[in-house]
């Protein structure tokens, strides 16, 4: 009756939490497809953001007539640049307030803008400094109870905007743990009557030549005070080289811990295989003569040759496969001794310090979305190791409670409808964007199928 009380116990426990363990990888793999959809060519990518509200002086700060300047230093790439005002948007007898980025043509590319209705303005509207805007589905229904949106007008700065194109308001995770719920507006930054008096709050540059290269913040700061004459202190300055990396990393290398248990399973059972040849060679040897022995027991010593070139195929296979791609920043490794408290101490002062530096910083959406990605694979991380564990100590109590392994199949299977079930809930709620990584669960299946397969322990007789 214990017995029966333990096997049902663990069998729950193993559909748990291999439902979770499934669960968590996909949302991690989510997490990171949804960065990688952000915006294409991220390792080319610079981002200049204002520090706050601490250099209040016009002279230190970027302008509109900097960005000529900029494009041709960067002739083989592209750059945008936004700032914005805080406003009043008004409809009739509808008032809201709301945030105006005041921008150009290729804020779109740079920020993961969708366009659902209609059209972004173009570089003729920002040439011309037209009077059109761009708002959100959600807003467009609050003000004209419909999508049809375009073509109607509205009234910011105390002037008339003509609509030309909806956005789809991103309802992920990632983007809700960013919001600060106020409505967005984009307008081309020219159609603000006094645009030339204004500093820019961001400025975006996607160069391929920028991709692998080194130093590439001190080179921006650089170009920041000679060639624009600003204060590069007054600006943050972004690099998201090996940025999809960082975001992967964790997912990475909780796939290499699961085929690190594979392999340790997997060797344990190579070195069962190697003593009992050992013993079978002994015993074999005892009877007759090597030439004799050889072939007698050709075959049955082909079948230990052949279980243990399997085994060996599948551990280097597995090795290869699982290999993490794991990146460090340069300013985050001490020169000489990788175990200098002292240096990783003093990381951890100057990142408080920044942190209390940058009271009133507001990061662009895709700093944002880099590092709220990297945040929460490192919860995800977290949260998949004791959910794994569990796993494995589910999958030890059945093979030694005797469980057979044909009922193992009917386990994952309820467990992976389980997986699915929530994921789909998920799914419809609109928080993540579900992306299936292949490789996690090859691994995971992997590890279940050499733990279910692997032979039991023999269980001391009591008594």
């Amino acid at each position: 009756m214990e017995k029966d009380v333990i096997r049902s116990f663990a069998v729950k426990k193993l559909i748990l939490s291999l439902a979770l363990v499934v669960t968590l990888m996909t949302v991690s793999e989510s997490v990171a497809v949804e960065f990688r959809s952000f915006t294409k060519d991220r390792e080319g990518r610079i981002e200049i953001n204002r520090n706050g509200t601490k250099h209040e002086n016009a002279s230190e700060l970027i302008r509109y007539d900097h960005i000529t300047t900029l494009e041709k230093k960067f002739p083989e790439g592209r750059v945008s640049f936004s700032g914005s005002r805080d406003t009043t948007l008004a409809f009739r007898e509808y008032e809201l307030p709301v945030r105006v980025c005041l921008t150009d043509e290729a804020y779109p590319d740079f920020s993961g803008l969708r366009i659902v209705r209609g059209a972004y303005f173009s570089g003729k509207a920002v040439e011309l400094g037209r009077n059109v805007a761009v708002i959100n589905q959600d807003l467009a229904e609050r003000l004209f109870m419909s999508l049809d949106a375009v073509g109607n007008e509205i009234t910011l700065f105390n002037e008339t905007y003509v609509i030309v194109g909806l956005y789809e308001p991103s309802k992920t995770i990632l983007s809700l743990l960013g919001s600060d719920g106020i409505e967005t507006v984009y307008v081309p930054f020219t159609s603000y009557m006094a645009y030339t008096d204004i500093t820019l709050d961001t400025v975006a540059i996607d160069d391929p030549g920028f991709a692998g290269t080194g130093f590439r913040q001190g080179m921006m700061a650089e170009i920041l005070k000679e060639d624009l004459g600003v204060t590069a202190a007054a600006y943050r300055i972004i690099d998201y080289d090996r940025s999809e990396t960082m975001v992967s990393q964790w997912l990475a290398l909780f796939q290499f811990l699961v085929a690190l248990w594979t392999l340790v399973l997997l060797l344990r059972s190579a070195a069962k295989i190697l003593g009992e040849l050992k013993g079978f060679v002994r015993d074999g040897l005892r009877e007759d003569y090597l030439i004799g022995f050889l072939k007698k027991r050709f075959m049955a010593l082909l079948s230990f040759a052949g279980k243990l070139l399997g085994l060996t195929g599948l551990s280097v296979i597995l090795v290869i496969f699982a290999k993490p791609r794991v990146f460090i920043p340069a300013q985050y490794l001490p020169n000489d001794n990788i175990f200098d408290i002292g240096f990783y101490w003093g990381k951890i002062k100057e990142a408080i310090q920044a942190s209390n530096a940058m009271a009133g910083y507001v990061p662009t959406p895709m700093e944002h979305c880099f590092h709220a990605s990297v945040s929460l694979g490192f919860v995800l991380f977290l949260l998949l190791i004791p959910a794994f564990i569990s796993l494995a100590s589910a999958l030890r109590l059945l093979k030694a409670l005797a469980y057979p392994a044909r009922r193992f199949l009917r386990l994952f299977l309820l467990s992976s409808a389980m997986a699915s079930a929530v994921l789909l809930l998920l799914w419809a709620s609109g928080l993540f964007h579900l992306a299936v990584d292949a490789k996690s669960l090859a691994l995971l299946g992997l590890f279940c199928l050499v733990y279910v397969l692997k032979k039991r322990e023999p269980q001391p007789c009591s008594g």
